[in-house]
């Protein structure tokens, strides 16, 4: 019995314990790209997928040593500043200044087929299907999207790139920070960052027909019902691989439903 995925022969199952037709209808029928972050079942995983070939334009970190700062702060006896997600936005601390996406043919070509010949060893087990289907099958559906880029570049490159690793560093060095789900926020966004979110969907819809995952990063008690809620990072799963863009931050831009 054989499979196809976009158009093509995907792998062949030559036994009852190789069952992924469940699987991919899942992935190709639903409106939206694979939730990575969700899919992984922990916390936020860097990607081996991820590799340097073709620089990708964007709005590069500055170079401020946070590190060392802090250890002249901790010298002083200087108790660590609490930093928002402006304050983090503004600093260009979540920007990965040396992201590099490999768009090259051949090496997308090769990813493909390996992720491929890696599905034919998936286990017919739940925890197998969930996560090892899901989590492969995004990559290709991703990697699938990166054969297009050429022909949407100019608009995903408005918005710099962040990694699993960064937004980590991000969370450990601000305890205060959380990231989670944009829906609870979607309410309160300033027209700016609806905005953004409507190209950006528009935008992921011609390339793939699917719409794109949102998240945040904000304060732990803004996660909380709260009619103060401001601040957030507005972050967005990149339909080219298992990484994140930056579309921008708002404190006093924020317009709470109460207020209108």
């Amino acid at each position: 019995m054989n499979i196809s995925i976009f158009g093509k022969e995907l792998f062949s199952i030559g036994s009852s314990r190789m069952i992924y037709n469940q699987a991919f209808d899942y992935l190709k029928k639903s409106k939206f790209l694979v939730d990575f972050y969700q899919s992984s079942g922990s916390n936020i995983q860097s990607n081996t997928y991820f590799t340097i070939s073709e620089s990708i334009t964007s709005t590069v970190a500055s170079k401020i040593d946070v590190n060392q700062l802090q250890k002249e702060d901790v010298e002083k006896g200087e108790k660590k500043e609490t930093k928002t997600p402006k304050d983090v936005y503004t600093l260009k601390t979540l920007n990965d200044g040396n992201f590099i996406l490999n768009t090259n043919t051949d090496f997308v070509n090769s990813q493909l087929d390996i992720l491929k010949t890696k599905m034919t060893f998936v286990k017919d087990k739940e925890f197998d299907m969930n996560h090892a289907v899901n989590e492969m099958g995004s990559m290709i559906m991703r990697l699938e999207n990166r054969k297009k880029y050429s022909k949407f570049k100019e608009f995903f490159e408005n918005f710099p790139y962040t990694t699993a690793d960064k937004i980590d560093e991000v969370l450990k060095e601000n305890e205060n920070l959380k990231l989670g789900e944009s829906s609870q926020f979607v309410p309160d966004f300033p027209k700016e960052a609806v905005s953004v979110m409507k190209d950006y969907t528009s935008k992921c819809k011609k390339l793939c027909n699917k719409k794109p995952v949102f998240y945040v990063i904000a304060e732990k008690k803004d996660f909380e019902k709260t009619t103060k809620r401001k601040d957030p990072i507005l972050l967005v799963q990149s339909p080219f691989g298992h990484f994140w863009q930056i579309l921008g931050a708002w404190d006093k831009e924020m317009v709470l439903l109460e207020d209108l």
